[in-house]
């Protein structure tokens, strides 16, 4: 067996796409809450959650190589995302 990847095992945009989506909770609740408490735990458990899953897409990228142009642009979206949301929660 050969170690290269191929194209059908390499990062695709769907990789990112999945934490990139659990940040628009994110942005709800800091537009639509007080910002209290309970809701400010699920705003990290949501945050972590994404920041968990884009670790897993960076093992990906790791076993079985880069993907396309569209993949890295919603890689760096997903990155300006996460920390745009620990800005805008930690103020």
């Amino acid at each position: 067996m050969s170690d290269e990847a191929t194209g059908d095992e390499r990062v695709t945009e769907g990789t990112w796409a999945i934490p990139l989506l659990i940040t628009i909770p994110l942005v709800a609740i800091r537009y639509f809450s007080s910002m209290s408490t309970p809701w400010l735990v699920i705003a990290w458990a949501l945050w972590g959650l994404a920041a968990l899953l884009a670790v897993v897409g960076w093992v990906s990228v790791v076993r079985h190589g880069v993907g396309d142009t569209k993949s890295w642009f919603t890689c760096a979206l997903l990155h300006v995302a996460l920390a745009g949301q620990v800005v805008a929660l930690l103020r």
